[in-house]
């Protein structure tokens, strides 16, 4: 791969960042604001749903393909069962009229690995500039 750009590590660090801040079910904000779909949306129901989890963990795991950062890549392995687990989730319950949350335990350990791919990707990235 040539050059990483200052977009695929702005993005890389976008993905991380979102997943370290997964709200866990009982976080979740109960309020009216049924008026107000933009905010509605932005609550950690919505926001942190298991589909848009997903997403962000498949672009994260691609990033770290294509930019061939090993370490990192070898941290967020433990990653691909657990999206594996929400993919086949999501499949078992396609029609849910609410958003599919995580259970705490499932955030939090998420929220977790995501911290030590973090941790991992600032140690390779030092090693590679020095």
């Amino acid at each position: 791969m040539s050059q990483a750009t200052s977009y695929q590590f702005v993005k890389l660090g976008m993905n991380l960042e979102y997943l370290r801040g997964i709200s866990s079910t009982s976080l979740m904000l109960t309020t009216g604001l049924d008026a107000f779909p933009e905010l509605t949306e932005n609550l950690p129901a919505r926001r942190f749903a298991a589909p848009n989890v997903v997403a962000v963990l498949k672009s994260l795991l691609i990033q770290l393909e294509e930019m061939q950062l090993q370490r990192a890549l070898a941290a967020a392995a433990e990653f691909r069962p657990m999206l594996a687990q929400m993919e086949a989730y999501i499949g078992q319950h396609p029609t849910t009229p609410d958003p599919i949350v995580l259970q705490d335990g499932f955030a939090n350990r998420l929220v977790s690995l995501a911290k030590q791919v973090s941790l991992a990707l600032k140690q390779e990235l030092g090693s590679q500039a020095g």
